[in-house]
């Protein structure tokens, strides 16, 4: 085989690993990004052949879903056309699955690589002992300074390195495995030279290659998508990286053993028979699966069909009240319980759907740090650099590097092999008060990363060195903004830019409660950007000349939403000049009546009780606080709707927390370059979002992270369920299940925009990967029409088709299309 067609086949198998990012910045991310150009159908087949993954729930689970009404006759008669399954009748169908549920579920077993067949025939799982070894190795390689010693050489690359520990490594002879150093050892210490020699050992055929190297990175799907991470923000920043194809080396390495140096004739045989295809595959599990595809398409018909009602039932009306200020808030769907809230107490406040960077992706130097970090979707590199100043900076800066130096020694001294022994006994009590008081919610266990170590510095107001920016990029992220908020025209006296974050404590994933549009950090630090930019006169003189002419009464506000405990902060306060501070008085009472309805709302939903508004925000806040806490909040669980449309079209529609709402006025939209940035930004991050949510509920073993109760840090990176295994990715299985039910309903996002049949059709065909999503059904399109009503929807190809006026069926069900 040419060195060509290989490069090819593992240039192939890498790309079906989405990337994944650490717990310090832990983002939302499509765990079947690499499937986009597969219809997800195809992508649910492929994925339970070679890794066992559930892209669908069980049978069962939909069955409940038609015995409740959520799944109707004439949703699964959608599925079934869609399908093009030659099926008589829907009750026909809901018959046979009930007698495929009633069967025990179909165990699938790894009939593609040699480990799984060797652990099959011999009774002993040497799939997890593989994975165990793997996961313990790679925990120790890219550890960012968290263990006290590090046994593995980062200085060689990835697969030499774990070459030279492998071959000194007695644990798989001394688990059964003789000469498994040896094998290891024959092989090139180049990752591609033993790849390339290993493939032209096994002989597979070339249609077999891609699927069977996918199934290797499958079996440790965490630690394999953390590595294409690392190589995904290599690429965005103009670096190289090719780690996961070393990666994929060593599993390699570990399969081929099973071949020749294992000795067992029957692995061989059986492999071999099943990669040339002669082994039929299970029936049984293919129809099980075909059942399950059906009801999950009815499934998604049946969302589209509640949302098609809702906007019919509403009837949008612009509001003819003054607009006394403007408060932009990200797209986040836990924004859109609090606008509407905030909008039904006054109408003197408009509120805008914008993504939460707000157009600014900057790189954030904290003061005394080394390193910045990135504060933009991860999409899209940061552009500009800021860092954080006080009064003080010096005095701040040694503070700051004094504790943490402190803190570090200090952590060592507990930890160290020696010292850990005698640190228990003679100190032990003395920790008890400060337990009391972390059970209790009075202190918290951890300090807060936001104020990290300087809250006497906090009570002065922090400024931002904007000084790395030019003024010509400070214009052109302002206008930028400005116009893709649609308010360059028409500016209220004060504009409230409202980034988000969350708090909680105990929580290696609170990171993943944060703002995603953010790189999974708080939104303050790009309100507080954005907030200096448009203030500055520089920027205000420089924007007329573009078009933007922001009135001298006009004040931008930096806030901040705490979406745990639904307060809103006013960052830069102090900063408001006397002819404000009244307006500001006002807003506040707003905001905190607003803050007030919200935790109502979210009280239902948390399962609270009935409580009065003082007691509930004391259970809420508690939440924040408490280290015992495994749902400080819900994050965006429940999201399946994007809504791209003028606000007026959603304005007290109840969407009940699910519905990300991004503000877009197709007539002010002249070339459609705001839909296109629109489509190609937020509707991809949303989408990601929304399958994230999606794959953690209906496979938490492989796409979640399991029980957070046994969650372990690992290498400061990621966690582990217990004390081994993979790298657990994705959700914990409490973010999307409240201990009885789903709370986050397996549902594929509904993009609902506001634009012409032929505007969305030539954004599509100027962005292949944003067409594929549609074409291939990882996300479905739905237009508004001028009366605001769901209209069309996309088929595939640029083709719509017309969803006409709602009719109802003799039992009172609703018909989706005809």
């Amino acid at each position: 085989m040419k060195q060509s067609a290989i490069k090819s086949f593992v240039e192939a198998s890498c790309k079906r690993i989405a990337p994944a990012w650490p717990l310090k910045n832990f983002v939302a991310v499509n765990p079947f990004t690499g499937f986009t150009d597969t219809e997800f159908s195809e992508t649910a087949k492929y994925l339970s052949k070679r890794g066992n993954i559930r892209m669908t729930m069980p049978i069962s689970f939909y069955l409940e879903q038609v015995e409740s009404g959520g799944i109707t006759a004439v949703d699964l008669t959608n599925a079934i056309k869609k399908q093009n399954k030659q099926i008589s009748s829907p009750d026909s169908f809901i018959k046979k699955a009930k007698e495929i549920a009633l069967n025990s579920e179909y165990a699938q077993t790894d009939n593609v690589t040699l480990t799984g067949i060797a652990s099959i025939i011999t009774g002993n799982d040497w799939n997890d002992f593989m994975v165990e070894r793997i996961s313990s190795w790679a925990a120790s390689y890219f550890d960012e300074y968290i263990a006290l010693w590090n046994t593995s050489d980062t200085n060689k690359g990835l697969y030499h390195s774990w070459k030279s520990e492998a071959e000194i490594d007695r644990s798989a002879e001394l688990m059964g495995l003789p000469g498994f150093r040896a094998a290891v050892k024959d092989l090139p210490n180049n990752h591609l030279e033993a790849i390339s020699a290993i493939l032209a050992a096994i002989k597979l055929p070339e249609e077999a290659i891609e699927a069977y190297l996918h199934a290797l990175l499958l079996k440790t799907i965490g630690w394999s998508s953390y590595i294409s991470g690392l190589d995904f923000n290599a690429a965005l920043y103009a670096g190289e990286s090719k780690r996961l194809e070393e990666f994929l080396a060593i599993h390699l390495v570990c399969d081929f053993y099973f071949l020749e140096a294992f000795g067992n004739e029957k692995v061989k045989d059986t492999w071999y028979k099943n990669m040339h295809g002669e082994e039929l595959s299970d029936a049984h599990c293919e129809e099980r699966l075909e059942t399950a595809l059906i009801f999950q398409e009815a499934f998604d018909f049946a969302c589209q069909r509640s949302l098609i009602s809702d906007f019919k039932m509403h009837k949008p009306s612009h509001s003819a009240h003054a607009v006394d200020a403007q408060m932009v808030f990200c797209i986040d769907v836990r924004s859109e319980a609090y606008r509407r809230n905030l909008e039904s107490i006054t109408p003197h406040i408009s509120t805008i759907g914008f993504a939460g960077f707000f157009g600014f992706p900057i790189n954030y130097l904290p003061l005394g740090h080394s390193q910045g970090k990135n504060q933009c979707p991860v999409l899209i590199p940061s552009a500009v650099h800021v860092k954080e100043r006080f009064s003080n900076n010096k005095q701040a800066a040694r503070r700051r590097k004094t504790l943490h130096q402190i803190e570090k020694t200090w952590k060592r001294f507990k930890s160290g092999a020696v010292n850990s022994f005698g640190f228990v006994s003679p100190l032990g009590l003395s920790f008890l008060p400060k337990l009391i008081l972390n059970s209790t919610g009075i202190t918290r266990p951890v300090h807060d990363p936001k104020q990290d170590r300087l809250k006497s510095w906090f009570k002065e107001e922090r400024i931002l060195d904007l000084s790395g920016i030019t003024l010509e990029q400070k214009v052109q992220m302002a206008a930028g903004a400005l116009t893709g908020m649609g308010i360059n025209d028409n500016l209220a006296p004060l504009v409230l830019i409202t980034g988000h974050g969350s708090s909680s404590v105990n929580n290696p994933h609170a990171s993943g409660l944060d703002c995603g549009a953010c790189g999974g950090h708080s939104g303050e630090i790009n309100a507080l950007t954005a907030v200096q930019i448009l203030n500055e006169e520089a920027v205000r003189k420089e924007l007329v000349t573009k078009g933007i002419n922001i009135p001298s009464k006009t004040l931008f506000v930096a806030c901040l939403h705490n979406t745990t405990t639904d307060e809103i902060e006013i960052i830069n306060e102090n900063f408001l000049p006397e002819s404000h501070k009244s307006a500001m008085v006002a807003i506040k009472e707003s905001l905190k009546e607003a803050s007030e309805l919200n935790r109502l709302e979210r009280a239902q939903r948390m399962n609270l009780g009935a409580q009065n508004a003082s007691e509930i925000t004391k259970n809420i806040v508690g939440r924040a606080n408490d280290w015992a806490q495994v749902r400080p909040e819900w994050g965006l669980a429940g999201c399946n709707a994007f809504v791209i449309a003028p606000r007026h079209r959603t304005k007290g529609l109840n969407l009940k927390g699910k519905s990300f709402l991004q503000s877009y006025d197709a007539s002010k939209d002249h070339g459609n370059a705001i839909l296109e940035s629109i489509m190609t930004a937020p509707m991809v991050v949303t989408s990601w979002i929304n399958l994230q949510y999606y794959a953690s509920s209906v496979d938490n073993l492989h796409f979640g992270s399991g029980n957070k109760t046994l969650h372990n840090v690992t290498g400061g990176i990621g966690v582990l369920e217990g004390s081994t295994g993979d790298l657990r990715i994705g959700l914990p299985l409490q973010s999307v299940h409240n201990g009885k039910t789903l709370e986050h309903l397996p549902q594929r996002l509904n993009v609902i925009i506001e634009a012409s049949k032929e505007a969305i059709n030539g954004v599509l065909l100027r962005n292949e990967s944003i067409k594929q999503l549609c074409d291939n059904a990882w996300i479905t399109l739905l237009r508004l029409d001028e009366n605001g009503q769901i209209s069309q929807k996309y088929t595939k190809d640029c083709r719509w088709q017309e969803i006409e006026s709602l009719n109802v069926t003799a039992d009172g069900r609703e018909l989706l299309t005809r």
